[in-house]
């Protein structure tokens, strides 16, 4: 299966080209300039390296957030059109699962992913041997380690805690005089990899058409990846309100006062 993976909700930008699990080529880009200016030629770029055709592909990847708002927009925007285009389909794949993801092969560890949302808050879940144990959500800090730290205590005492994100080092106990020697941040993991959205964008499409395969649903359709993931179906997950949208609902509570 050959998988061209994006990211661009966030700091850094990344794009990668892969084939049956294998990295053909990838581009990684955290300079501090805007993903408008990067994103695209980039993309281009790193097809022309490869010797690959986009109508060679058999999907896209992309992540679809939570992160900057910005970001999403372009990264999803893109792929969409692309994959309309181009007639494959492509996988939504959550920011946080691929930051999270090169970590899971720390067993019996609760891995945390974090991404800085403003206002001590943060976007956030948590993984334990791969699986999600902590939904995703918009959370302040404090909450957020209240919740590990219960589940942790509650299902795997002992256990080490693995933050990772641009927020990870963020993690800590209320009473900072109290040293966390429980909390590891991966400060090598701040930032997501395209290789790992391609990674787990092709572990979806093979459950995918592992399911279609088991299915009556299978026999009705020639293209079941194609009509599981389609183009138009990719939308972005904030997991908070926009500025647009609290501003306007601030407007509306000040008409209503």
């Amino acid at each position: 299966m050959l998988i061209l993976a994006c990211d661009t909700t966030n700091h850094a930008c990344s794009v990668c080209l892969s084939k049956d699990r294998q990295v053909i080529a990838e581009s990684y880009l955290l300079l501090g300039l805007t993903h408008s200016q990067t994103f695209m030629p980039m993309l281009h770029e790193l097809m022309q390296r490869s010797g690959y055709a986009y109508m060679d592909l058999d999907a896209f990847a992309c992540t679809v957030g939570p992160g900057s708002f910005t970001g999403i927009r372009i990264g999803v925007s893109a792929c969409k059109a692309m994959a309309m285009v181009a007639q494959k389909p492509v996988i939504p794949v959550s920011s946080l699962r691929a930051l999270a993801y090169p970590l899971f092969s720390h067993r019996d560890t609760l891995i945390a992913p974090m991404i800085d949302a403003r206002n001590q808050r943060v976007f956030s879940s948590a993984y334990y041997n791969g699986f999600e144990v902590v939904h995703e959500a918009a959370r302040t800090i404090d909450e957020f380690i209240m919740i590990c730290d219960g589940w942790r205590d509650l299902h795997a005492q002992d256990s080490q805690i693995m933050t990772c994100g641009n927020a990870g080092h963020m993690y800590g106990a209320a009473d900072v005089t109290i040293p966390r020697n429980d909390v590891f941040a991966r400060a090598d993991c701040a930032e997501i990899r395209a290789q790992f959205v391609a990674a787990i964008a092709c572990e979806t499409a093979e459950q995918s058409l592992l399911f279609e395969q088991a299915s009556l649903s299978a026999t009705t359709s020639s293209y079941p990846l194609f009509d599981s993931f389609p183009p138009r179906d990719l939308t972005p997950s904030y997991l908070a309100k926009t500025s647009a949208e609290r501003a306007l609902e601030k407007k509306k509570d000040g008409s209503d006062a």
